[in-house]
């Protein structure tokens, strides 16, 4: 079969080979199958084009860049090549498959057909991951049991919920009933991917009610009596009420137990209940409380307002007991603060628990010793209360007389009484320490005087500070506090702290010298500070230099030092003048002639200004030069000086730097050159012909395209206009744009250039059509052709679902695409029109498709109901629309319970609803869920009839009797 083609594709190209062949020179051979450089003899004979050889000689694997493999090494050559133009056919799927997916799936064939053939396996679709992965029963399932419609069925958008496929499962489900269970449409709560039977329900995850105990073991209908799921109560009361009514060991009503049976029970037995004292009531069972029997303290089976405190059932004991007496020392009434729960007899009273803690010899005193005659309330407390006796009988030393307090543990302890001692420290403000441990306290407190007892030194040593001669204490003025020099271990051998004392401290030379050589005559008060002030006369005898005549400062630290006198260090640095490099050498006299320090000039011109008019290469005077020197030179070297060009407004860089100084600075004129490039290069810019720069208006400014690195290869910066190339503009020559060197008002907008292509191009008709002739809106730089319209951003229709994959010419007919509608009327009001299941139109249906249909599936359209002013629940959201829109009517529907349900209510008898007088609101006892077996509360009836029957029992002798 190859052959016979190959042999055709020859036949066909035949004529005009033999056409090319009779007209020699001019007209050359024309080759057929276009610029293809294979050689004729590998398919053609030399004996005629026709027919081609049996086996040509064409490797496609080896010669082309498209290998043929699988279903493709047996088709036809012209099955690809189908003109005899071989070269540039597409090498991708889509260039010779059309897409029957509708563009769902891009253009890559790969991602799930192979050469082989275009079945694919479940397995290759590999982004069938990303949204729903195909595991357990997927896996087996065909594509098209999902994807309607089988190749050319819907693949994108579709949900991934279990429901979208499982609603008719979930609906005929009964066992349970899913629907009238009122289950959650969510299948993988309870099934599994592998297998549909075998559910399990997670009753603690979906109910909240975990089943424990015996409640797992329980068929489900034990509880969800009549298949009934919804409203299931969930409290042990409501199963267990009638067990909770009839137990009597205890009774359960009358002790007013709570209802909630886990208090004592547990689901793994009902029986051998245990209360939990501790946890349930305010009263935790203790000691020998723990084997009373109930009936011991609940008498009667009374539980309630059973008394927790002790007095509640030991009040006789109180009463009774005598030793001592608790009723008449009105000990509390709280058993618990002497005995306990664990044995009655042997109580133990906490004194610690008192305002009064037993301590040392108080703890083994009998309580009968303070506490006289039995009497516990109005015990004093304090220690004068048992020990004034003692207190005013104490003579060694006198309390009384000493005024000493009567608080006995300032000294005394209650473990010993003998042997008191006083803390001078904690007890008075003067702190004993030194020899003052040692005097006797008679020594101070003389006659045992011990209230006024001065604690000042001078109270005591003043005879000692005035009797001192060496140096005499008084006339030198010093303080009269001795703890200044003195301390209290050693008397003599005082130590003055000049430093921490006074405002002068001594160091240096200052410090070995006698007090005499500065307090002449015993003089300490009013010792000058300052320096003058002793060598005021060495200061006024100096002569080299001389001090006085200088105007140096009197303060001698700033030249000398307390350490040494002699070879005194001038810190230059202190004045405006810091000495660096080859200042600090010069000899002071270089600089202050004649021993003059005043008035010495601080600036370079000061001293060398003969230097600077005198340099001449370059003049410095003529060239305007500052008279400030170190603008070049330094302090470390004078010549060699370098100007620093940076500083100026215009900084040298790149072949700037090398160039000599005269160049620019003609003449050696520095001041008033030019900064400019023109200034200099001028002459260059009006002599540049490619591209000619006066003529072409460009800047004067030559750093736009050169360098100051190299002048040649300069490089101008498109995108410094306001027309940056991107794309295709990139390598487009200048003069393209650019016409006859014309570079001024160069247009920047797409039409521009491009206006011609816009007005030829005729699918879509641009012009016809009114688009806009701004060409980035669908074309790019980079890429002309394949221009891709952002239907998104560019109108006010964004394109979703199946409207992405509808052709341009389905909505914008011949070409028009202005006042295309935007709305769903505007396309579909004939499919709105014919719609009879409902009919839409006499229905009054809106146009505004979007209210049911969506744009990726338009059959299957879901009315929201709740949007009305009639939500569905319960019952009514699985009853046919035509229940309640008869005759396919929808306008006008009764929304009251009446409107429908008016035939029910008239022919109920149990009870009887007419007669009975109820209201026509069945949501008063009826719920959407479940239409019998509902109930009102009668809570409200219970209480009227009781208020009835009172008022009866006036007026009816034998109702008075009744309850």
């Amino acid at each position: 079969m190859k052959r016979i083609v190959l042999t055709l594709i020859a036949l066909m190209g035949l004529p005009a080979l033999l056409s090319s062949q009779t007209a020699p020179g001019a007209n050359r051979t024309r080759n057929p199958h276009g610029p293809l450089k294979v050689a004729c003899e590998t398919c053609h004979t030399s004996s005629s084009w026709r027919p081609l050889r049996a086996q040509p000689e064409f490797n496609h694997n080896t010669e082309t860049a498209y290998p043929l493999r699988g279903m493709h090494a047996g088709v036809a050559c012209s099955g690809c090549h189908v003109a005899r133009v071989f070269k540039d056919v597409g090498h991708t799927c889509a260039a010779c498959h059309a897409d029957i997916h509708r563009r769902q799936f891009g253009g890559r064939c790969e991602d799930c057909h192979t050469v082989k053939g275009w079945k694919t396996a479940v397995q290759q679709t590999r982004e069938h991951s990303n949204r729903f992965p195909l595991v357990g029963a997927h896996a087996s399932v065909p594509c098209e049991s999902c994807h309607r419609g089988a190749a050319v069925g819907q693949y994108l958008g579709l949900s991934t919920d279990c429901a979208a496929c499982h609603t008719a499962d979930f609906a005929k489900a009964q066992n349970p009933p899913h629907t009238s269970g009122r289950f959650a449409i969510k299948c993988e709560s309870c099934h599994g991917m592998d297998t549909w039977r075998g559910a399990r329900f997670d009753h603690q995850a979906v109910t909240g009610f975990a089943l424990t105990g015996s409640h797992t073991t329980l068929e489900c209908r034990s509880c969800h009596v009549g298949g009934r799921y919804v409203g299931t109560p969930a409290q042990c009361f409501d199963c267990h009420n009638t067990q909770f009514a009839s137990t009597t060991d205890p009774n359960h009503v009358q002790a007013g137990f709570p209802r909630e049976c886990q208090t004592c029970h547990t689901t793994s037995t009902w029986r051998g209940a245990v209360f939990d004292h501790a946890a349930r009531t305010t009263f935790a069972l203790t000691g020998a409380h723990t084997s009373v029997a109930c009936s011991a303290c609940h008498v009667a089976g009374r539980f309630a307002g059973t008394p927790q405190q002790c007095d509640g059932c030991h009040m006789p004991d109180y009463q009774k007991t005598v030793n001592p007496n608790h009723a008449a020392s009105a000990f509390p009434k709280d058993c618990a603060s002497c005995h306990t729960t664990t044995v009655w007899k042997g109580a133990k009273f906490d004194h610690s628990l008192s305002r009064f803690p037993l301590t040392g010899a108080h703890t083994s005193v009998e309580c009968a010793l303070c506490h006289v005659a039995g009497k516990y309330t109005g015990t004093v407390q304090t220690c004068d209360g048992c020990h004034i006796k003692a207190y005013e009988t104490s003579t060694n030393p006198a309390h009384v007389a000493a005024a000493f307090p009567k608080t006995c543990n300032t000294c005394h302890n209650t473990t010993q009484w003998r042997g008191a001692q006083f803390d001078h420290a904690a007890s008075t403000r003067f702190p004993l320490t030194g020899a003052h441990t040692s005097v006797a306290c008679l020594g101070c407190h003389v006659g045992n005087k011990f209230a006024g007892t001065a604690a000042t030194c001078e109270g005591c040593h003043l005879k000692d500070f005035t009797a001192a001669k060496s140096p005499e204490h008084a006339a030198a003025g010093f303080p009269k506090d001795c703890t200044v020099c003195h301390t209290t271990t050693q008397w003599k051998g005082a130590n003055f702290n000049h430093n921490a004392m006074t405002k002068f401290p001594l160091t240096g030379a200052h410090s070995p010298l006698a007090c005499q050589s500065c307090h002449v005559g015993g003089q300490f008060a009013g010792t000058p500070q300052t320096c003058s002030g002793c060598h005021l006369k060495d200061f006024q005898g100096t002569t080299s230099p001389n001090h006085q005549a200088a105007g140096f400062s009197q303060e001698c630290a700033s030249c000398h030092t307390t350490t040494q006198w002699k070879g005194a260090q001038f810190d230059h640095g202190k004045t405006r003048f810091p000495l660096t490099g080859s200042h600090t050498t010069v000899a002071c006299a270089s600089c202050h002639v004649g021993g003059k320090y005043t008035g010495t000039p601080a600036v370079c011109s000061g001293c060398h200004l003969k230097d600077y008019q005198g340099t001449t290469n370059p003049n410095h005077a003529a060239s305007g030069f500052p008279t400030d020197c170190n603008v070049c030179h330094t302090t470390v070297q004078w010549k060699g000086a370098r100007f620093d060009h940076a500083q100026t407004k215009f900084p040298l860089t790149g072949a700037h730097t090398t160039v000599q100084c005269a160049s620019c600075h003609v003449g050696g004129k520095f001041t008033g050159t030019v900064s400019n490039c023109e200034g200099c290069h001028m002459p260059d810019y009006q002599k540049t012909i490619n591209p000619n720069h006066t003529s072409a208006g460009f800047s004067t400014s030559c750093s736009i395209c050169h360098t100051t690195t190299q002048w040649k290869g300069a490089q101008f910066d498109h995108a410094r206009t306001k027309f940056a190339l991107t794309g295709a503009h990139v390598a487009t020559a200048c003069q393209s744009c650019h016409i006859g060197n014309k570079f001024a008002g160069t247009p920047s907008t797409c039409e521009g250039c491009h206006t011609p292509d816009f007005q030829k191009t005729t699918n879509p008709n641009h012009a016809a059509a009114g688009f806009p002739k701004d060409c980035t809106l669908c074309h790019t730089t980079t890429q002309w052709k394949g221009a891709v319209f952002n239907h998104t951003t560019m109108t006010k229709f964004p394109l979703t679902g199946a409207h992405l994959q509808a052709q341009c010419s389905l909505c914008h007919v011949s070409n028009v695409f202005k006042g295309t509608p935007q709305t769903c009327d505007g396309c579909h009001l004939p499919d709105y029109q014919k719609t009879t299941n409902p009919n839409h139109a006499s229905a009054g249906f809106s146009t505004s498709c979007t209210l049911c249909h969506t744009t990726t599936q338009w059959k299957g359209a879901v009315f929201d109901h709740s949007k009305t002013k009639f939500a569905l629940t319960g019952a009514h959201v699985a009853t046919p629309c035509q229940s309640c829109h008869v005759g396919n009517k929808y306008a006008g529907t009764v929304s009251t319970c009446e409107g429908c349900h008016t035939p029910d209510y008239q022919k109920t008898t149990n009870p009887n609803h007419v007669t009975a007088g109820f209201p026509k609101d069945c949501a008063v006892c009826h719920t959407t869920t479940q239409w019998k077996g509902q109930g009102r509360p009668l809570r409200p009836l219970q209480d009227k009839v009781r208020s009835d029957r009172r008022a009866c029992r006036h007026t009816v002798p034998e109702l008075s009797h009744r309850q």
